[in-house]
């Protein structure tokens, strides 16, 4: 790809394995980041195969506090994040743009929480946006996130695999325009800390 841009996957799932990747590509020299994966959908109004870029992680992870001082969400790079919208808007794929729970524990998601917080609008949950934020703050280089829907914690139902990957298949080359249009400037304090 052009100006260093590549793509890396199959590198572990969760918040650990996404920091260890992010650290080492630092190292290496990277300063822009997409990550494009799957979710699972808080709202019972999300579709299977919707895009959703993510505007706020909430940080119910262990790797962000090791990065940043303790607080409820942190969000992503804003001009990375905004670049990732408009090339989305301009694939055939449904797409949204707002929260996610970033948890540790896929298994233990209860009922309360997924119902309060699909209630406020968190639309997704995820296991890495919240540490790849944080390590992205901590480190000064952009990152953002873009999920496909891929099951659903309202009902506890999978979606339809085809839709998912469909989606996915549409996130990538957008996330790839998004990271050749996006700044190469050092973020500045990126107001990572949402929620107290």
């Amino acid at each position: 790809m052009p100006d260093g841009i590549d793509h890396a996957g199959g590198l572990g799932v969760g918040a650990p394995a996404a920091a260890l990747v992010l650290e080492q590509l630092i190292t290496l020299g990277a300063t822009r980041f997409v990550t494009v994966g799957t979710a699972a959908a808080l709202s019972p109004d999300l579709l299977p195969g919707t895009l959703v870029v993510c505007r706020e992680a909430l940080r119910d992870e262990g790797v962000s506090r090791h990065y940043l001082p303790p607080t409820a969400s942190i969000r992503p790079s804003p001009d990375l994040t905004d670049h990732l919208v408009r090339t989305i808007r301009a694939t055939r794929v449904p797409a949204r743009s707002g929260p996610t729970w970033t948890t540790d524990a896929p298994y233990r998601e209860t009922e309360a929480e997924v119902s309060q917080y699909g209630a406020s609008g968190v639309l997704t949950a995820d296991m890495e946006a919240a540490a790849v934020f944080a390590v992205a703050a901590y480190r000064a280089v952009h990152a953002a996130a873009v999920f496909a829907a891929a099951d659903t914690l309202v009902n506890r139902r999978p979606h339809d695999t085809g839709t998912t990957q469909r989606a996915l298949r549409a996130a990538l080359p957008a996330a790839f325009s998004a990271l050749l249009a996006a700044s190469t400037a050092p973020p500045g304090p990126v107001g990572y800390a949402s929620r107290q």
